[in-house]
């Protein structure tokens, strides 16, 4: 990857630099040369991460209590915003990382040295200079709790579509013990997964470098850019164009959101809607001009991911769809909407799972049997498939492409006595006990099976102790994959099928077992990465655990407030009473997870994937994932010249599966973002690339970010009705007194409204 080599060189210069900056304490004397000092065997880890450290930094201090709590409550605040909406927005660590940089510093000279009590503990106001430390674990905290929690799935799956409120008490306990759950595990697996230099975890050596650069050398702050800006200056510059220019597509005219040109031609022929349209089709040629659709990692993630997941995506929505579609394959024409994870009889009608559900939401089989079967959208049902190939084909990559090396290196881990040099430098700082992470670990579990058994999750208190117990059995091997290659499987389907045959018949009990399973490995692997970036950064090992459970409470209790404030203000068109008219506030990933939550919960896998039912072809996923890359394995063998590793079927099937995780938008517009950054830029313009790319991908993040945070609480009337401004109705957001999008479908002007179609179907 071109960028982290770029930053290892500038990393090896700050190693080998003969004095750092007084103000950060590290002397020239705690400096030696490669080839003087004993250092990692890993060789990325020897150019970027530095051989020194000073154990007298502060660490918690009061600037780390109020800026973490800042950015952690506003980067938890905008991803459960974009939790519910049709496009996704990233709440950038660069971002973090640069703005608390610069008010930590500002703290730093400004604020007095007098000393209060907080937490039970005393300390100063303004301890010193602002530091790499203290500024690290701003952004571990940060990175932590500033994400969408998953639990908030269940949350809001049973509110929009039971009208079912687990109380705040109950919430709070679900978002907390499905976190901190894979907390306590984290800890009772550093050992093996944090400690050893062959747990590399490679995506914190980029975040080494960051901290680095800006503390030990102030190399940040010289380099010039455009015009002879400061980089600084570049960011927010950037920043204030995206923000201005993201009203034009997220509020003035959303059609350049879903500019589906091609449709235009005949957007009353249901079949161009279907092929044609981004909203509720496939997207064949379609384009956006929303920052948003497209994200700045498209900038700078490495080539051949990005063109496998885009060509899963061509792939399964422009080649396989047209067919099925086309074709009417199981029903899916007659159904009528291509992309849904919603259920239908068998006329196309929606299926009401509720008139078969007992009053505490279980399924009445009597009832069910009396009518029509439920149905899947074909597309849905492929999307199981895949999710089968990607978790099956990422076992299969590693193991044929990977096998050996992370063999040896998990014997080397497991059977050398010998230390890692940045093992021995943390022997300064106290350990945190392994009872407290095993306490820490207890005391979730019977919180969270205090909430299983009285907040009407219907997983009785052993189903929760199994979805631990699976998380922790795998979480082992998955880590492993993870530290070591940079990818592994989730557990997200295998959870919810595992527990769809032990308790069929319970779509709440799935959701919680899936979700507590899932995430128990997740946040594990999440928290470990931290705790190994910790390790390099040489952040006292109690201050990590402070700091990574302060970030998770921050971020659950700003989850929640959000999700209501968003469920309370857009409930009508998150549970599909009545359409958004702009085409924004789908909830899509909601209704994923319901949909989900219904096929393998209250309907069942047995029912619905048996090899006698509809969609038996499901479990296929398994033998193509598994076969798959053995037969890419041999053709690296055959014609050994080219770069067959490269080709990742869990990659291209992960892509393939875009929908249920979202909609098809911004295809063609992140292949062409991708292949002038990455394949163009970065291979023949590198100096360019090198200074650019991450600050100008950071930049605008940011600004979009902003700009749908704004409009979401103010133009939109998040916070209150009475602040809300509505764009007239015109080219670009077309709309009637209605409040539809009436001749049209919907607000990329493609479709009929009320399926008056003109052509095209069945």
């Amino acid at each position: 990857m071109a960028a982290e080599a770029d930053l290892g060189q500038r990393a090896a210069y700050l190693t080998e630099k003969s004095e750092f900056d007084n103000e950060k304490g590290v002397h020239a004397d705690d400096i030696a040369l490669e080839e003087e000092q004993e250092n990692s065997p890993i060789e990325a880890v020897r150019l970027v991460v530095p051989i020194t450290d000073d154990p007298t930094l502060p660490v918690v201090t009061f600037r780390f209590w109020l800026l973490s709590f800042l950015f952690t409550a506003l980067g938890a605040t905008i991803q459960q915003y974009y939790f519910f909406r049709s496009t996704s927005g990233a709440f950038s660590i660069f971002f973090v990382n640069l703005v608390t940089y610069s008010m930590g510093r500002a703290l730093a000279r400004h604020l007095p040295t007098t000393k209060v009590t907080f937490f039970g503990q005393e300390l100063s106001l303004n301890p010193g200079p602002f530091n790499i430390k203290e500024h690290a674990l701003i952004g571990i905290a940060v990175s932590t709790g500033a994400s969408a929690a998953y639990a908030i799935d269940i949350l809001s799956a049973t509110d929009i579509f039971l009208d079912y409120r687990i109380n705040f008490v109950g919430s709070m306990i679900i978002i907390i013990t499905t976190q901190c759950c894979g907390y306590g595990m984290a800890g009772l697996l550093r050992k093996y997964l944090v400690y050893p230099a062959e747990m590399v975890w490679w995506s914190n050596l980029v975040q080494v470098v960051f901290y680095n650069t800006l503390h030990n050398t102030d190399q940040f702050q010289k380099v010039r850019l455009i015009r002879g800006w400061s980089s600084m200056k570049f960011f927010w510059v950037v920043v204030g164009v995206t923000f201005v220019y993201q009203f034009i597509p997220q509020w003035v005219a959303p059609v350049l959101i879903y500019f589906d040109w091609i449709c235009w031609l005949k957007p009353f022929d249901m079949n161009f809607w279907a092929l044609f349209g981004s909203i509720s089709g496939a997207g064949i040629g379609s384009l956006s001009f929303d920052w948003t659709s497209i994200g700045g990692a498209t900038m700078w993630l490495p080539l051949s991911a990005q063109l496998c997941s885009l060509s899963g995506i061509i792939f399964n929505y422009w080649i396989i769809f047209p067919i099925l579609w086309l074709n009417n394959a199981l029903g899916m024409k007659t159904i009528g909407r291509p992309l849904t994870s919603r259920l239908f009889d068998d006329n196309g009608v929606y299926f009401d799972i509720l008139k078969a559900m007992t009053p505490d939401h279980t399924l009445d089989e009597e009832k069910y049997n009396k009518g029509s079967p439920a149905n899947m959208a074909p597309m849905y049902a492929l999307g199981f498939m895949t999710s089968f190939i990607a978790l099956a084909g990422c076992c299969s990559h590693v193991y044929f492409f990977h096998g050996k090396e992370i063999w040896a290196q998990w014997k080397s881990a497991l059977g050398s006595e010998k230390e890692d040099i940045h093992t021995k430098m943390m022997k300064v700082y106290p350990e945190v006990p392994q009872l407290w992470y095993g306490a820490f670990y207890v005391v979730m579990a019977i919180l969270a099976c205090i909430a299983c058994e009285f907040y009407g999750t219907q997983l009785p208190w052993w189903g929760l102790l199994l979805a631990l117990a699976l998380g922790f059995v795998l979480t082992l091997p998955i880590g492993v994959m993870n530290a070591v290659t940079g990818y592994g499987p989730g557990l997200n389907v295998i959870t919810e099928l595992v527990i769809g045959y032990i308790l069929p018949g319970k779509p709440i009990a799935n959701m919680t077992f899936k979700c507590y399973g899932y995430m128990a490995m997740y946040m594990c692997n999440n928290l470990m990465s931290d705790l190994k970036l910790g390790h390099y950064m040489k952040i006292p090992p109690r201050s990590m655990f402070v700091g990574q459970f302060w970030g998770t409470l921050i971020g659950g209790a700003f989850n929640y407030m959000t999700m209501i404030l968003i469920i309370d203000s857009q409930r009508e068109a998150l549970s599909k009473r009545k359409p958004d008219p702009n085409g924004l506030w789908t909830g899509q990933r909601v209704e994923t997870f319901w949909g989900s939550g219904l096929i393998y919960g209250a309907l069942g896998p047995a029912r619905m994937f048996s090899f006698q039912a509809k969609y038996w072809f499901v479990y296929i996923g398994f033998l193509i994932g598994f076969i798959a890359p053995g037969l890419i394995w041999l053709l690296s063998k055959k014609f050994p010249k080219y770069s067959w590793s490269k080709v990742n079927i869990a990659i291209f099937a992960g892509g393939m599966g875009a929908f249920p995780n979202g909609y098809t938008v911004g295809v063609l517009p992140s292949l062409i973002v991708a292949l002038i950054f990455q394949g163009y830029i970065a291979t023949y313009k590198k100096g360019f690339w090198k200074k650019y790319v991450f600050i100008l991908s950071a930049a605008l993040d940011t600004g979009a970010a902003f700009t749908g945070l704004l409009i979401f609480l103010f133009l939109g009337g998040g916070i209150s009705p009475k602040l809300a401004v509505k764009i007239p109705s015109w080219w670009g957001n077309h709309y009637t007194e209605d409040d539809n999008n009436a001749p049209y479908a919907d607000v990329n002007r493609c479709g009929a409204y009320k399926n008056k179609w003109q052509s095209g179907t069945l």
